[in-house]
């Protein structure tokens, strides 16, 4: 059983006549006749009975009919939503994104992104680096931005925009510059967790400076920069956070940022793909609108 003897069947059924009906789906009558022979040997039924005033369908043709419409109806269906699946004009994209990208870079880029594109919805997943690749890698989503890379053969990790990483704290703690870069060894410090691209990022840095890690004053490690953030607005102590998630509580005067001598960090967003997949235009016009946003 073919769509094509579905979709001369139902022509002939509708046109009640072999020839009209072998017309509608551009086959020659004698070519039709074979098709739904062999379509009745198939069902071992009649379907049609033939008269001088026409094609009829008989009993066994009648319930033939509704299954036929139905999987023909369902193939134009199929066909229509490729077609706007191929045009991008209703389709999802699936990004993930770590916590400042999912903060700052996307709902920066989504104006454009939606007014160029009304037809498609965006599904963001959020977590940290580690856990969106590992989401990416499982393929549920197509792609994501991150703020770190690892090792990987099958992602392929692009340079996208980047943003520098500062050490802020409470105005309570009178804290504007540390002397020397070990002085960071006296306070307490508020940090993310070992899985984000942000601790990736400070603890390289800290490292190229000659600080031992080990000897940090870590008084808490948070699962988000937002929490980060509010810890640090607490008083509680300092933390390093993305320039982008404090930009409005220093101009306030809310946070201070802490200068401390020979230790600049800036951390690297990437646009993180599955290297061999294929991917879809709504993904791709996504792609295309962060490049020009970053």
């Amino acid at each position: 059983m073919t769509l094509k003897q579905l979709e001369l069947f139902l022509a002939i059924t509708d046109q009640r006549s072999f020839s009209r009906g072998a017309e509608l789906v551009s086959l020659v009558q004698s070519t039709a006749s074979q098709h739904i022979r062999s379509l009745e040997d198939e069902l071992a039924s009649r379907l049609f009975d033939r008269s001088k005033k026409g094609v009829y369908l008989t009993e066994a043709g009648r319930l033939f009919e509704q299954h036929a419409r139905r999987i023909c109806t369902d193939c134009d269906d199929a066909r229509l939503a490729m077609r706007r699946f191929a045009g991008a004009e209703e389709a999802i994209v699936r990004v993930g994104a770590s916590t400042i990208p999912a903060a700052c870079l996307i709902p920066d880029m989504l104006g454009p992104f939606t007014a160029a594109w009304p037809g498609v919805r965006l599904e963001l997943v959020q977590g940290d680096t580690r856990e969106v690749l590992r989401l990416l890698q499982a393929d549920a989503m197509e792609l994501a931005l991150v703020g770190g890379r690892y090792d990987a053969e099958q992602i392929i990790f692009e340079p996208i925009a980047s943003e520098q990483i500062l050490l802020v704290a409470s105005p309570v703690l009178q804290l504007k510059r540390l002397d020397h870069c070990h002085d960071l060894l006296q306070l307490p410090l508020i940090l993310r967790e070992p899985g984000s691209g942000t601790r990736q990022v400070v603890d390289a840095a800290l490292v190229q400076a000659g600080v031992n890690l080990s000897t940090l004053r870590v008084i808490a490690q948070l699962g988000s920069s937002e929490a980060v953030r509010r810890a640090v607005l607490s008083g509680a102590g300092c933390g390093f956070v993305s320039s982008l998630a404090v930009e409005r509580e220093l101009a306030a005067g809310a946070l201070l940022a802490v200068s401390v001598p020979g230790l600049t960090i800036r951390q690297q967003f990437y646009l993180a793909t599955r290297r061999g997949k294929t991917i879809s235009p709504a993904a791709a016009a996504f792609i295309a609108t962060l490049r020009k946003q970053s």
